[in-house]
């Protein structure tokens, strides 16, 4: 099943972050979620790192959560939580074991974003802004567009931007 349409209800997941506390998308209902699918393995993801973190800061007092996702088959818990430490990232980043949510909602890269209303649904998904190169960063800000016009009660403009960056490293099915 693949996610793509804004509007369309985002399915439940139960994943454990590197700290083996478990997380659900239900356990957030009510709140603005952002989902950010991630891998310290990958250039065009940890150039997004850096401005992903601020934005965490900035949104705090609103109540927006981030979650980082990383469904990268290979990847441990143990370097997720080396980097995420080096970096200063302070959201959760959870293990998609077997990538399985991933493949449910079709996330094919890293970074790749889905901004969730308060109710569930889908509001954007896609690039987290419009970089040409891993470690510059973008002009025009589709992750915080999308975030702002949430929280307003809007429509994000522009709801879909095609991601960029490494494609997700699958298990063998």
């Amino acid at each position: 099943m693949y996610i793509r349409d804004r509007g369309a209800e985002m399915p439940n997941f139960t994943m454990k972050d590197v700290n083996d506390k478990e997380h659900t998308l239900e356990k957030y209902r009510g709140k603005v979620v952002v989902l950010d699918f991630c891998s310290h393995e990958c250039p065009w993801s940890r150039g997004a790192d850096p401005h992903l973190a601020a934005l965490v800061k900035e949104y705090a007092e609103k109540g927006v959560v981030f979650l980082g996702i990383d469904s990268h088959h290979q990847t441990t818990t143990d370097e997720i939580k080396k980097y995420a430490e080096e970096k200063g990232l302070t959201h959760p980043i959870l293990k998609d074991v077997n990538n399985e949510y991933a493949d449910e909602v079709g996330a094919k890269v890293t970074p790749e974003i889905f901004v969730i209303d308060k109710e569930g649904k889908l509001r954007y998904h896609g690039a987290f802004d419009n970089r040409s190169k891993p470690e510059k960063r973008g002009s025009e800000f589709y992750t915080k567009m999308a975030i702002d016009a949430v929280l307003a009660g809007q429509d994000p403009e522009p709801q879909q931007v095609k991601a960029w960056g490494c494609t997700i490293k699958r298990v063998s099915k």
